[in-house]
């Protein structure tokens, strides 16, 4: 499901991307945003690929996608595809939510 879809269905149920991943057992975020937020998700995705000091193409071949996909997520171009935002939070033990600008929780809870 897109993601886009998923944010939805998150948002309908008052739950976290997290807790539908699976990463969580807490259902949803304090103070926690309804809107993906692509300026935050391209500096968070960047800031992630500094602290691991990792590059576009590193990261790209960790998760299965292409060094483009990953430079369209960090220029604000689309949102992140569902599976692969699952593979990121899930190596790197990110939150999703944070990771989306949908909270400021970096790690999961």
């Amino acid at each position: 499901m897109p993601t886009k879809h998923l944010n939805a269905l998150c948002n309908y149920f008052n739950i976290s991307f997290d807790y539908l991943f699976g990463f969580t057992n807490n259902k949803s975020y304090e103070n926690s945003y309804k809107k993906i937020c692509k300026t935050k998700t391209m500096l968070r995705l960047k800031e992630l690929r500094k602290e691991y000091k990792i590059s576009q193409s590193d990261l790209a071949e960790s998760i299965g996608s292409a060094k483009t996909t990953i430079s369209g997520y960090e220029r604000g171009a689309r949102i992140i595809a569902t599976p692969f935002l699952y593979d990121i939070c899930k190596k790197y033990k990110i939150s999703a939510d944070y990771l989306l600008g949908k909270t400021d929780i970096k790690d999961i809870l």
